[in-house]
């Protein structure tokens, strides 16, 4: 019956002792010789004790010992609570924002304390202070809110081993003029990086407010490359009782562009405008953008960087490094510096190449491209890779080509792939194609080793047009280039741009053709995966005079690497300031020595404080006046820098405005760390911490019914009835 089902089983053992029993009742109540009742009664419980006992023992009772990982210390539980204007306010129906996100805490409190045990409380506004309890009341600056800084001064205040998670009750309103790019950034950033997910009590009530519109952020780059396109972008904040529009006046070197129209709906929302503009010949751009009452101003350099610093990690030796090396060492404006993965670790080096990849962002600082040439997994670290991750999402540009398809496979899953553009195909997505192309290379001519050339199939997009534009500016034109292997990827990763195609070949999944060239954002950098190799072959195709594979990888860099930012700079510096507040100017790029700098504002000269952190230098400025003010940065080498910032007398900071919560903020903070908005019920995740036990280690079987005491005792209570038989003379 070990196979039986366990419900089946047992009523074939229980009818079997029934069976069994009823027998014996009836056998001694027919048996030959008259006996006593009380004798027949002693025998029928023997027999039936024996036999219930044999029943038993068929069932295999069995003890089992199971031992368990111990599960690890949970992580103490950080409770933010907004104590701002916002969340204090009350309603018509005298209700707060912060009540209504008490009492949906409350509910899931109990579940938090039982799977955490430690809760801790802070409490901030324009400031962030450890609290007694999320009802305590507690001093916290007036005027501003700054969710973002607090939600950074938490991770920041972690005990040791961090944060098990951050659970903030707050509408969502940050009004201290940080950029809502930036402070997301900034701060999904800081919790991955203690892998704290990030969990929002959304406060609520019905409070309404006046309406208002304002200018939250605007962004245009400090310098662009000659005949490039570079994109400018506001983002607005208004709160409306109507629907309205309102006039957008953009200029362009004092030049007025047609205006258009920024539609503002009923309630409170953040309205994006962008345009592009075309940088033309080198020189500067005066950008103007004029909505109502709202100013902003921006000047962008227009000028080819010094050089092109590359950064070239062969994974595997092959054509390509040397390929590559000889084509970059005859453009001056290309600085090549290599990284050779030599197994015998005492091999010695070319001059001017690292032995291996820098495992912190500030040693990729010194380039402006990473190229990962047939490299494989195992041969970056898990510190490389971070590295690498943070470098990119600060602003640099990583280029990933290997025509390889078991170079590939180890990267599903890593941090390099999550960064790149695309996802690589597995063996199972890719074997099938992959069979047919080995049969039909061995079919065709007897062998493996396929050498027909194929030529790159390019998108028709705005950014393949940017590549050839870009040879355009060297009087150079492109030829498509020509491959024979490539890599093949599953697909394009969502937001990613695919910029050349194969010519014919579908991709594993067959809906649409093969990627050779795909690019996307990655922060404020870039990531691009080639698929092919560094096309060589077809280099030794072509006439030795011919230099079309140079200007092609001479323009894919110079393209790649056309936003990456250099020389004197200002950096995370507000273009919306407040009267008497204090504002942040960050200065990079300077050249040597010291950099000065200024608050200008028609015939007053304002000198800005500073505090040096190396390449980057802080100015502290608390703006004087109302108006259009101009930071002028000036370093040692004479380098200029201009900022222009639009100081208010009352900054908007929606506090009293109104304003409904800003759930999709909290809702995108949450998916980038792991976290969650929660409602009414905890996360399934902090059910599962409160678990008694970790992985199971192993189980020992004790089987209960193999002791020698049991089969004495069966035997003893046989022979007992045998012996009374006998003195009863029954056998």
């Amino acid at each position: 019956m070990a196979g039986a089902p366990e419900p089946a089983a047992w009523v074939i053992l229980a009818g079997a002792a029934a069976v069994g029993t009823a027998f014996f009742i009836w056998s001694y109540n027919r048996a030959l010789v008259e006996i006593a009742p009380w004798r027949r009664i002693l025998l029928c419980g023997l027999r039936s004790v024996l036999w219930l006992g044999l029943m038993l023992l068929l069932a295999a009772p069995t003890r089992i010992h199971r031992s368990f990982e111990q599960p690890p210390k949970a992580r103490p539980l950080a409770v933010l609570v907004d104590r701002s204007g916002s969340m204090t306010t009350p309603d018509n129906r005298q209700r707060r924002r912060l009540d209504d996100a008490l009492v949906r805490w409350h509910g899931m409190e109990r579940a938090a304390r039982a799977a955490f045990g430690s809760v801790q409380t802070f409490a901030f506004a324009s400031d962030m202070r450890p609290a007694p309890t999320d009802e305590t009341s507690v001093e916290i600056g007036p005027g501003q809110t700054r969710l973002f800084s607090a939600l950074q001064g938490v991770l920041a205040a972690a005990p040791v081993g961090g944060w098990s998670g951050v659970v903030t009750l707050t509408d969502g309103l940050d009004t201290g003029g940080t950029s809502l790019t930036e402070g997301v950034e900034a701060t999904a950033r800081a919790a991955l990086g203690q892998s704290t997910p990030l969990f929002f009590v959304a406060g609520r009530n019905r409070y309404a407010g006046v309406p208002f519109f304002g200018l939250r952020d605007f962004e245009a780059p400090a310098q662009a490359a000659p005949r490039s396109t570079f994109r400018v972008e506001a983002i607005f904040d208004s709160y409306q009782a109507l629907p309205r529009s309102v006039s957008v006046q953009f200029k362009v070197d004092g030049v007025t562009r047609p205006a258009a129209m920024l539609r503002l709906a009923a309630g409170r929302q953040f309205k994006a405008w962008s345009a592009d503009v075309q940088a033309g010949d080198e020189g500067r751009r005066e950008l103007e953008l004029r909505v109502g009452d709202e100013i902003a101003r921006a000047e962008v350099r227009i000028l080819r960087p010094p050089t092109h610093r590359i950064l070239y990690f062969q994974g595997a030796l092959d054509w390509s490094y040397r390929f590559l090396a000889d084509i970059l060492t005859r453009d001056s404006t290309f600085a090549l510096t290599p990284v050779f993965n030599f197994p015998n670790s005492e091999a010695a080096l070319p001059p001017g190449a690292l032995r291996r990849m820098p495992e912190i962002p500030k040693g990729l600082d010194g380039f402006d491209i990473v190229i990962l040439a047939n490299a494989v997994a195992a041969q970056f670290t898990d510190a490389q890779q971070a590295a690498l991750d943070a470098w990119v999402r600060d602003g640099g540009v990583v280029l990933f080509f290997t025509p390889d398809d078991d170079s590939t496979d180890g990267f599903a899953g890593s941090e390099l792939e999550k960064m790149l553009p695309v996802r690589f195909a597995s063996a199972e997505e890719r074997g099938g194609d992959l069979a047919h192309r080995t049969l039909a290379k061995i079919v065709g001519d007897g062998s493996t080793d396929d050498t027909q050339l194929h030529a790159f199939d390019w998108e028709k997009t705005a950014r393949v047009r940017e590549i050839f534009a870009e040879a355009e500016k060297a009087n150079a034109k492109i030829v498509s280039p020509l491959f024979a292997e490539y890599a093949h990827v599953a697909q394009a990763k969502p937001g990613a741009d695919v910029l050349a195609r194969h010519p014919s070949d579908l991709a594993p999944n067959g809906s649409e053709r093969a990627i050779l060239l795909a690019i996307q954002r990655y922060g404020r950098g870039q990531s691009a995966v080639l698929t092919t190799d560094a096309l060589w072959r077809w280099k030794l195709n072509q006439p030795s005079e011919d230099r079309s594979s140079e200007v092609f990888w001479q323009t894919l860099f110079a393209w790649l690497t056309r936003e990456r930012q250099y020389g004197l700079r200002f950096e995370e510096t507000p273009r919306v300031a407040e009267v008497g507040r204090e504002i942040s100017a960050r200065v990079a790029g300077a050249a040597a020595g010291k950099v000065r700098a200024e608050a200008v504002k028609g015939d007053e000269r304002l000198a800005l404080n500073r505090s040096q952190d190396e390449k980057v230098q802080t100015f502290v400025w608390r703006p004087p006046s109302e108006g259009l003010w101009r930071l002028d940065a000036v370093d040692a080498s004479g380098a200029e820098a201009v900022h222009w910032v639009s100081v208010r007398k009352s900054a908007n900071t929606g506090e009293f405005s109104g304003a409904p919560p800003d759930e999709e903020l909290l809702r995108a903070l949450a998916e980038r760390t792991g976290g969650a908005v929660l409602e009414n019920e905890p996360p399934v995740g902090w059910q599962k911490t409160q678990g008694d036990g970790g992985a199971l280690l192993g189980e020992q079987r004790e089987y209960l019914w193999h002791r020698s005491w049991i089969l004495w005792t069966m035997l003893c209570l046989y022979a007992a009835e045998m012996i009374l038989r006998r003195i009863w003379r029954m056998l």
